[in-house]
């Protein structure tokens, strides 16, 4: 009952990022009808990069040690966190609590895309890993495009619902589906795990390329329109940021399973870059909208399979035993440089073309780590 476990895994991650950001578009009106500050709303969604950051570690070692117990811990406490938010829609303090859950559950789904793959679909690992990547961004989107609608037509209830439909159907067909299969129990000592996954090279360079295109699609979704309102296009910001999102996800379907087959991850992550660093150094030079949605969509088309191709090197250069942990570290070292420069970032937004200098910057460091990393080819060949 593998498929019916996979399915109810997908629906589940789209509705753990969805819950992230439900409130994001109608901040403002929520708070008023929460009776709290715009502040206390944008809180829920800070909860899931921090605890994402406090919990990436512990979630990979766990999902290591016994897969299936702490994958299913995941499902159920996203998807209560998700349905719960039905009981007291209006009450901020029991959301910021649904909020909590769903936040804890996120690095145990997110982190168990690669172990999921390699343990069901060992011939199929790179499809598995893009759709559950490609469902994790489809929740993303769900939510910001369809939040202000849903709000509009029947307030925070309405707005929560699909989530919550999904959150229980999710849960109930991942649970028909993990009854009926079984896992073997990994023993292996947690300690001589994690010693192995930090002593990897390739590790540490994984994650501070995935954090350096994490932390530009960040500060885009965040900073963006601050910034492009220096020059009267502030308006076009959210539009550009969804263009390049659902560019990434037609990239996801068949970016990552030709990369993989082919055993050119190294050459699609040093050819990417520099094609992004000359797209922002553009950007910064002429900012037309016809310039900004193009170089951001086509940016969103190659950056964003990097994920899945990233999620493949661990699924295939790592043991089925350290590929949750390896998973865990990536996510840690990601997050911790993607918030730094979170907050980094604001220094820039008052001059467009030294906010796009900014984020060419953090892509250079990038294409700079990405020339550190070994041939995958030549990996494959002498394994």
């Amino acid at each position: 009952m593998r498929y019916l476990i996979t399915l109810g895994l997908a629906l589940i991650t789209f509705a753990s990022q969805a819950i992230w950001v439900t409130f994001s578009p109608v901040v403002t009106y929520v708070a008023k009808e929460l009776g709290v500050s715009n502040e206390y709303v944008g809180y829920l969604a800070v909860l899931y990069p921090l605890l994402f950051l406090v919990l990436t570690v512990p979630s990979g070692i766990l999902l290591d040690k016994n897969f299936k117990l702490w994958l299913t811990f995941g499902a159920i406490i996203t998807s209560l966190g998700g349905f719960g938010r039905l009981i007291m829609p209006y009450n901020y303090y029991w959301l910021f609590i649904c909020q909590l859950f769903a936040a804890i559950g996120q690095p145990f789904l997110l982190n168990a895309f690669v172990p999921f793959a390699s343990k069901y679909y060992p011939q199929r690992r790179a499809l598995v890993i893009s759709i559950l990547s490609l469902s994790m961004y489809l929740g993303i989107i769900f939510a910001l495009a369809t939040g202000y609608n849903l709000y509009t037509s029947g307030g925070i209830t309405t707005l929560i619902l699909p989530t919550a439909t999904v959150s229980l159907v999710g849960l109930i067909i991942f649970i028909l589906g993990a009854v009926r299969t079984t896992e073997i129990r990994n023993e292996t000592r947690q300690n001589l795990i994690i010693t192995y996954v930090i002593s990897r090279r390739d590790i540490w360079l994984l994650g501070g390329i995935l954090g350096l295109g994490i932390a530009v699609f960040d500060n885009l979704a965040t900073w963006l329109q601050p910034a492009l309102e220096t020059v009267g296009l502030g308006k076009i910001a959210g539009e550009a940021v969804a263009s390049a999102i659902i560019a990434g996800l037609v990239g996801i379907l068949f970016i990552p399973s030709m990369i993989s087959k082919r055993n050119i991850r190294t050459m699609y992550i040093r050819l990417i870059i520099p094609l992004i660093i000359i797209f922002f150094i553009i950007i910064s030079t002429f900012q037309e909208k016809i310039v900004i949605y193009t170089l951001l969509t086509v940016s969103g088309l190659l950056m964003i399979p990097a994920y899945p191709v990233i999620m493949d090197w661990i699924a295939k250069f790592y043991k089925k035993e350290h590929q949750g942990s390896a998973t865990g570290f990536v996510g840690l070292i990601s997050r911790a440089i993607s918030v730094m420069l979170m907050f980094i970032a604001p220094r820039f937004i008052y001059d467009v073309r030294l906010y796009f200098l900014f984020l060419t910057s953090s892509i250079f460091v990038a294409f700079v780590l990405s020339l550190l990393l070994p041939n995958d080819r030549k990996l494959s060949q002498s394994g």
